[in-house]
């Protein structure tokens, strides 16, 4: 018999961490339960979204450094090496710095 996926926990694993922009130099925290198209959005980063679930692919960016948590369904092993579905991923460390 299959469960439900305890939300609860996996809302608890989350933690806030800091987006870098490359190219602008801005950096923005991106806190628990936030997405960073949300907040890159806030910021005035000009971002195209569509499903915001890690679908379609219209969010994804390139990521430079640090180690996405990649919870997208639109990225091959192969393309998530180098870019990010902002809609859904988070960081698994402190910091992931974006080529925007």
């Amino acid at each position: 018999m299959q469960t439900a996926p305890d939300t609860a926990s996996a809302a608890r694993t989350e933690h806030t961490f800091e987006l870098i922009l490359q190219r602008s130099q801005m950096r923005l925290p991106v806190a628990p339960g936030e997405s960073m198209a949300d907040v890159l959005q806030l910021a005035g980063v000009p971002l195209e979204t569509l499903c915001e679930q890690g679908v379609c692919g219209t969010c994804v960016t390139r990521w430079l450094d640090g180690e996405p948590d990649h919870r997208d369904s639109c990225l091959s092993a192969a393309e998530q090496a180098t870019h990010v579905a902002v809609c859904c991923a988070r960081s698994h460390g402190p910091t992931l710095t974006l080529d925007l």
